[in-house]
């Protein structure tokens, strides 16, 4: 079976690092082709998340691959960081080891060119942080739309469930709205010229807050793998249980990023319905709320499909373990 090559562009955040150690363990049993990690400024500034991305690569025994540099922020507004979340530091109670990783000297935005342009009508393109480098590299090459295999995204909500950082916006979306919607405008002029351009997968909380992380999966995973990578995540993960109890969802933790990660690498386990997205950008109320136009009221073509559940017994909880068992195998695999 050939390897499925892919590229995360993340802003490392505690649920990125779990879908960093995810994906490194996909690649290493041989599932996919991990061809580079994008670092954008989100959860922290740049220079935080090149490092942390860097770290949690070395962690998780991953061999030599690009990461990139991408957007230092938004495009038109200022960054605003998150160290309540994820730390001041992004890794929560953990204490990342300096890495020695090199930094490959190319944008971001051109490391999404070359991995598409290597890859034609292949590559799956995975954005767990603000969609800032996606839009600069749309910028870049046009065509990146007819070039990928695939997109998915972890961003926005749909169906009237509710933001979380506004009533009506989430977090990736809210940062960088005018990227988010350059990147939904870009998929539509693409499938309006060529229905065969892939539809990107949106992945919105109505589904990603269904992926929650328990403190027993957490001791299920220390004491399991018994390895530096486990040790760490569970330290992160504890600060993003505290975050989760000091907002009142309760010591547990909705980790949207490796859940995204999973349901790109499993298509066929999706239910998703098509739709118009737009990004709301200039609202007072409503900037950086995702509309989806499911009915055609806007007579445009499909630009997203809209994840709204999963085919698995057992839910978001069955992925989750499934996740854990992954991320364990790291421990006993060869680096």
């Amino acid at each position: 079976m050939s390897r499925t090559p892919v590229l995360l562009d993340c802003d490392p955040g505690i649920d990125d690092a779990l879908a960093i150690a995810y994906l490194v363990a996909e690649h290493r049993t041989g599932r996919i082709d991990l061809t580079g990690v994008v670092c954008t400024a989100g959860n922290v500034g740049l220079e935080e998340t090149v490092s942390n991305a860097c770290a949690w690569l070395d962690l998780a025994g991953s061999p030599e691959l690009p990461v990139s540099a991408g957007a230092p922020g938004p495009i038109a507004v200022p960054h605003v960081l998150t160290p309540e979340t994820h730390g001041p530091r992004g890794a929560g109670h953990a204490d990342l080891t300096t890495t020695t990783r090199a930094v490959d000297p190319r944008d971001g935005a051109r490391l999404w060119v070359d991995a598409a342009r290597a890859h034609p009508g292949e590559l799956v393109g995975i954005v767990t942080g603000p969609s800032s480098t996606l839009a600069h590299a749309l910028a870049l090459d046009p065509a990146l739309p007819r070039l990928l295999g695939g997109l998915v995204v972890m961003g926005g909500t749909f169906h009237g469930h509710p933001g979380n950082t506004t009533p009506v916006s989430e977090w990736n979306v809210d940062v960088d709205p005018e990227a988010a919607d350059r990147v939904c405008r870009a998929w539509e002029d693409a499938r309006a010229t060529d229905p065969a351009v892939p539809t990107p997968l949106w992945c919105g909380l109505n589904l990603t807050e269904r992926a929650v992380w328990t403190p027993e999966r957490s001791e299920w995973l220390f004491e399991a793998a018994d390895s530096p990578l486990a040790r760490r995540l569970t330290e992160a993960l504890r600060f993003y249980f505290e975050f989760h109890g000091s907002v009142g969802e309760g010591f547990l933790a909705q980790v949207h990023d490796p859940f995204v990660a999973w349901l790109a690498l499993h298509p066929e386990a999706v239910v998703a319905a098509p739709a118009n997205v737009r990004v709301e950008c200039s609202g007072v109320h409503t900037r950086g709320m995702t509309v989806a136009d499911v009915r055609g009221h806007r007579r445009r073509v499909d630009n997203a499909r809209i994840a709204t559940d999963v085919r698995v017994p057992g839910g978001p909880d069955a992925v989750l373990d499934e996740i854990c068992v992954a991320i364990v195998s790291l421990a006993g695999l060869p680096g």
